[in-house]
């Protein structure tokens, strides 16, 4: 990242590609993200123009970031748009970091659980790696729950529909050959040997 003065021990741990700061919208600022820097140091964003030159860098120390109870106040935040964000919660100020990725949910978990070991020890908690916020139902298995169940529903609405405008019809009992009656599709119990038969 040319231009940027890494400190003597500072070194890159993680990197991320099309990354903007939630709430950002300068009028004549590039409308690409720039590149994330995570080193073991501090949190690096560099500020683009409106054609994309760098023209500065926002530096945020981890060692600015809030610890409660032992927790980094940093988490996965997802939107009503299906956006990923690293949400930090830094000593006096909260910034989000939206991704861009099509891979961004899983780099911004990579991301706050690699926050987390460096300032604690040890990985983040489940509850900061779960989508919040108003795009948490968002995880694919959610959405394809639903959907499973939104066609489970209409698969029986529709078999009723069927089972009601069926038309009524003869055929014999596999078993003592005696003429059965009934909506097609259906299976009833033959009268003579209460065998079942599926009428066909």
């Amino acid at each position: 990242m040319a231009g940027y003065r890494f400190g003597p021990n500072e070194r890159v741990v993680l990197k991320a590609q099309d990354v903007k700061i939630d709430g950002d919208s300068k009028p004549f600022s590039s409308m690409s993200g720039s590149e994330l820097i995570l080193t073991n140091e501090n949190i690096v964003y560099p500020r683009k123009g409106m054609f994309g030159k760098i023209k500065g860098y926002n530096v945020y120390p981890l060692s600015s970031i809030r610890i409660v109870d032992g927790t980094p106040q940093c988490r996965l935040d997802s939107s009503e748009f299906m956006e990923h964000k690293l949400e930090i919660s830094f000593q006096d100020e909260l910034v989000s970091f939206v991704f861009g990725s099509l891979d961004a949910k899983k780099e911004v978990r990579a991301w706050v659980n690699e926050i987390s070991t460096m300032l604690v020890g040890h990985g983040a908690s489940e509850e900061n790696l779960r989508a919040t916020g108003a795009g948490a139902f968002s995880d694919i298995d959610a959405v394809a729950e639903t959907f499973g169940d939104l066609m489970s529903a209409f698969d029986n609405a529709l078999a009723r529909k069927r089972a009601k405008t069926a038309p009524v019809i003869a055929c014999r009992c596999p078993s003592c050959n005696a003429s059965v009656t009934g909506k097609l599709g259906t299976t009833v119990k033959c009268p003579y040997c209460d065998s079942d038969v599926t009428i066909a």
